[in-house]
């Protein structure tokens, strides 16, 4: 008899141990989001009204973001198109999906990749760390106007990651990406595609940031450089969904 209560009670401590420690774990995932970027790449076969009227049309601006989601960031990058990064539960994947699929298809060509914050893994590395969160302003109203540039680091796949990271090392790509006068407004690893990095810069220091590329990212990345403006204050109107958060 004895044993069999030391056995009972080992049991239910032993059960509200392991329950205890689900809950931990599902409290720990509750709040657990992740990034998605979404490229909607413009069609030049169309004019922008055409593009327009497509995806007003479709209920673009209901549906995107869905409820559940939040805006980080949502960019034209000229020459490319636009550039919208969410928040979102994994449980949200499959509602961006299908909003992108049922109402920006037609009016646009689409990618969408897997995504995670650099920035607080790499600050320490950096020389300048300077960092900016947007305004909501649109950027004609800014008295000390600025300009974005988004900057790909796209990884070559012939070399391990230790490799290019000695390689940009031995090249000062930390000391001298983002040169002083300029700031990060993120910087992102974008799954698939490699890193993002968004600068906010006086457009006297365009040189300044297209020399550090030159001379400390080549040979341990492939890049590409376009002019960004930031379109969430010019459609957050549209959107049924006006939620945003800062990274």
């Amino acid at each position: 008899m004895k044993y069999a209560l030391l056995l009972a009670l080992f049991v239910l401590q032993f059960t509200g141990y392991s329950q205890s420690l689900d809950k931990k774990s599902n409290s720990e995932n509750a709040n657990d989001k992740m990034l998605l970027t979404i490229f909607l790449k413009h069609d030049q076969s169309m004019t922008l009204n055409e593009i327009e009227e497509i995806r007003t049309n479709q209920g673009f601006y209901e549906n995107l973001p869905p409820e559940g989601t939040s805006v980080v960031n949502w960019f034209v990058v000229m020459g490319l198109g636009q550039m919208v990064v969410l928040e979102l539960p994994a449980s949200k994947l499959s509602a961006v999906n299908l909003a992108i699929e049922r109402t920006a298809w037609k009016a646009f060509t689409t990618e969408m990749y897997a995504t995670y914050n650099l920035y607080p893994i790499i600050k320490h590395k950096l020389k300048n760390k300077s960092k900016v969160v947007l305004d909501s302003k649109p950027s004609s109203e800014k008295a000390n106007d600025k300009l974005l540039l988004t900057i790909f680091l796209k990884h070559d796949q012939s070399m391990n990651l230790n490799e290019i990271e000695e390689i940009r090392t031995n090249q000062g790509f930390y000391e001298n990406l983002p040169p002083e006068g300029t700031s990060v407004v993120n910087w992102f690893v974008v799954m698939g595609l490699g890193q993002m990095v968004v600068l906010e810069l006086p457009a006297s220091k365009l040189s300044a940031v297209n020399l550090a590329i030159e001379r400390t990212a080549w040979k341990a990345f492939t890049t590409e450089i376009y002019p960004t403006y930031n379109l969430y204050p010019i459609i957050e109107n549209k959107l049924k969904n006006k939620s945003k958060v800062n990274y």
